[in-house]
């Protein structure tokens, strides 16, 4: 491929945009930048854009194959993030488009917001600080646990499972994994002990969900897996929204089942995080439903929600810039690099 690619960056934030111009980007491809996610842009724009050859995208777009079908030339499909499951899988085998995502380059940074995450809940000091604010002061109803001696749930142990079982071991937690691939170290070092999803949901205090999204793990907490829990659970997770059904979670938070739940992600997210109310008009019935309990969980005083930004480090992200720049780099000039589709 010509050095001189055409190439599109979209969901562009202002310290994205400022790396590729301090990197002179625009020398090396064809370049059109977008703030924008390609999925919000009319069939017109769409349309001008399609000579591209290589997206860079975030977890913003939605890469349907009905957007996809605009890029005639398209190759290559870089994310900026290490989940892809926002872009068309099988629309890219069926047009051999190459996927390939940035492993590695966060694990610690979302670990260690997701034990953020945790600490903040079990011993409520979001909670209690916003009371304080408001002038109440109410030293029992703020009662937290402790996390020493507590059994917690970790479903998947990839790089970024892998350190937070590390940082839960660290604070005297006994820890239970699953993972369809054993980390062998884990277990030599007896930082945890692997067992199936059913023993680990009717065993763990705390549940933490460090896996990717895959059909397979779809809403894998449900009502069905809520009920096999523990009463006054609490839950984590920094992964993917589509592994928790957010109508059951909702119930289950309500009803005293759980007892609170950190949240970096949401199943159908973008009315909350993107303000996106023209997608909550011509979406289906069930984006109008999730998104509305979204809204009703941002009320529970026991939930914490954030916008998927537990990636969101100054040094996570210049590795994910760094690392998305060489992988379309080494693609162009026809080196060898990892693709994930």
């Amino acid at each position: 491929m010509d050095m001189k690619s055409n190439i599109i960056f979209c969901d562009v934030d202002d310290i994205t945009r400022k790396h590729l111009q301090d990197h002179k980007i625009g020398e090396k491809f064809n370049c059109t930048i977008l703030q924008e996610s390609l999925n919000d842009l009319s069939s017109d724009a769409l349309r001008k854009l399609s000579n591209v050859e290589i997206i860079s995208t975030f977890v913003y777009s939605r890469l349907r194959g009905d957007i996809l079908e605009n890029f005639k030339n398209l190759k290559l499909i870089s994310t900026r993030s290490t989940g892809y499951n926002n872009v068309d899988a099988e629309y890219c085998k069926a047009h051999g488009i190459k996927v390939a995502n940035v492993a590695g380059y966060g694990e610690i940074t979302v670990a260690e917001y997701a034990m953020g995450m945790l600490l903040s809940l079990t011993r409520n000091i979001g909670f209690s600080n916003n009371k304080l604010r408001n002038g109440i002061v109410k030293v029992n109803g703020d009662m937290g646990i402790d996390l020493s001696g507590k059994t917690v749930g970790v479903i998947g142990t990839g790089a970024i499972g892998r350190h937070f079982v590390g940082l839960c071991h660290a604070f005297g937690c006994h820890i239970l994994a699953s993972d369809p691939f054993p980390n062998q170290k884990l277990i030599d070092d007896g930082m945890c002990d692997y067992v199936d999803v059913s023993h680990l949901l009717k065993s763990s205090d705390i549940i933490s969900l460090n896996c990717p999204a895959t059909k397979e793990n779809y809403h894998l907490i449900n009502k069905n897996t809520i009920d096999q829990m523990k009463d006054g659970v609490y839950i984590v997770n920094t992964a993917r929204g589509e592994l928790i059904d957010s109508v059951d979670l909702y119930e289950a938070i309500v009803a005293g089942k759980i007892r609170g739940a950190g949240l970096d992600v949401l199943d159908y997210e973008d009315v909350i995080i993107k303000n996106d109310i023209e997608a909550l008009k011509n979406n289906d019935k069930n984006f109008a439903l999730y998104s509305v309990i979204n809204a009703k969980l941002l009320q529970l005083p026991n939930v914490i929600l954030t916008p998927h930004i537990a990636f969101n480090s100054s040094d996570a992200v210049l590795r994910i810039l760094n690392t998305s720049i060489q992988t379309i780099c080494d693609f162009i000039e026809g080196k060898s690099i990892t693709f994930v589709i």
